[in-house]
């Protein structure tokens, strides 16, 4: 869908301007204009200009560490039977992070004002989405507190998976870039040493040191160059890669990479069906859950198709169904979510699914780990052995043909 930039007015009478993604200006100007939004201005956003200043834009987020600390005090405070205020001010003080310290201060302000805690924080760009909703259920079902520390348990679960991902791939990482580096010494280093001492052979040098050679100086004489168009190229690859048509493209792709793409397809399940459940269970109805989820699920593909879901579910359609339909939901939690759905236990088998999946991310991981590991020790044999061979096949030439004379 095409993004559009906005002035708006609020009802506190501040003017801000943010971007919307929509389907066209007129249906973002009634949708704005529901949630009491005076709508000063709307200009539809080039793609290619909105993929540059995300780009180089500067990102304000909360460290999610820091976020999940505040929590389990906020969370501590409102269940010792502290006001919500009163908590939002002790807090405000013990936070060092001077964004998160602002942010936390005008949400204390809105509140006093007047707004809903869930309002205050989801007028905050550096909170996660996912917090505002969760938020607005606890303040309808009045139990805060509760709300929170489900929260607090879902953000633990995902700080897990991601330590156990950076954990699985430290050491195949260190091993490309010891792999890239060697190359690269041997190519601009080594290789340059023996040119001059194979140019007095006067005989024809092999193939595969000729080419060497003649990689190995252009590497040296115009690697200004080639620095200069990989530049060129990653700049227009991550460019592309947020247009609308790029991160589809891209998402997909990722999904259809050996090893890694059903590892990644996987991570979206989980999140997916982590999220639902901790929306479900708060409360908050089924096709508002996937309406959020679709949102902040993250990902063009996974985020059109459930809204798509969410569409179909209000129209009467069972959720499983609904899925099923997509054909991006493995047929366990299809089966698991039918369960769910008949028995009134939907959160539960939702979370059920994700622990499953979680494991066998988990057994994935190590699986392609053990697997990548020997291959780039064997890429970089493979490597050291053509150098080698390129530096001492003419010198050993050259001694077979002096032992022959």
């Amino acid at each position: 869908m095409p993004e559009f930039r906005c002035r708006l007015a609020t009802a506190t009478g501040e003017v801000v301007e943010r971007a919307y993604t929509a389907e066209s200006a007129e249906a973002l100007r009634r949708e704005l204009e529901e949630q009491d939004y005076l709508v000063l201005s709307i200009r539809r956003q080039s793609p290619v200009v909105a993929a540059l200043r995300d780009l180089f834009r500067r990102r304000r987020r909360v460290n999610m560490k820091e976020f999940l600390f505040f929590n389990q005090e906020f969370a501590a405070l409102i269940r010792a039977g502290i006001p919500i205020l009163e908590a939002l001010s002790l807090l405000i003080e013990r936070r060092k992070n001077p964004v998160f310290r602002e942010a936390l201060r005008e949400v204390h302000d809105r509140v006093k004002s007047g707004e809903s805690l869930s309002e205050a924080f989801e007028a905050q760009e550096i909170f996660p989405p996912l917090y505002a909703s969760t938020i607005a259920s606890g303040e309808r079902s009045g139990e805060v507190a509760t709300v929170l520390q489900r929260y607090i348990r879902f953000t633990q679960t995902l700080m897990g998976i991601r330590r156990k991902v950076v954990s699985a791939f430290t050491y195949p990482a260190i091993l490309v870039v010891m792999a890239l580096g060697l190359t690269m010494v041997l190519m601009t280093y080594v290789l340059p040493k023996f040119q001059g001492f194979f140019s007095d052979f006067g005989a024809e040098l092999p193939l595969l040191t000729r080419a060497l050679l003649a990689l190995s100086t252009a590497m040296r004489e115009k690697a200004l160059a080639w620095m200069g168009i990989l530049v060129v190229l990653v700049l227009a690859f991550l460019v592309w890669k947020r247009t609308p048509v790029g991160r589809v493209l891209t998402e997909k792709a990722i999904y259809r990479a050996p090893l890694i793409g059903p590892i990644a397809q996987q991570f979206v399940v989980t999140r997916f069906a982590r999220t639902l459940s901790t929306l479900v269970a708060g409360g908050i109805p089924l096709v508002s859950c996937l309406e959020i989820v679709g949102r902040t699920i993250g990902t063009p593909v996974y985020g059109e198709a459930i809204r798509t879901v969410a569409l179909k579910v209000r129209e009467g359609a069972a959720l499983w169904s609904s899925l099923e339909e997509t054909g991006l939901f493995p047929d366990m939690m299809i089966e698991m979510v039918k369960i769910g759905e008949s028995s009134g236990s939907l959160a539960e088998m939702l979370e059920h699914v994700a622990n499953f999946i979680d494991e066998e991310i988990e057994h994935q991981m190590q699986t392609m780990v053990s697997l990548v590991e020997p291959a780039l020790l064997v890429f970089m044999a493979v490597m050291v052995g053509m150098m080698l061979l390129a530096i001492y096949y003419p010198l050993l030439q050259v001694y077979a043909n002096s032992s022959t004379l």
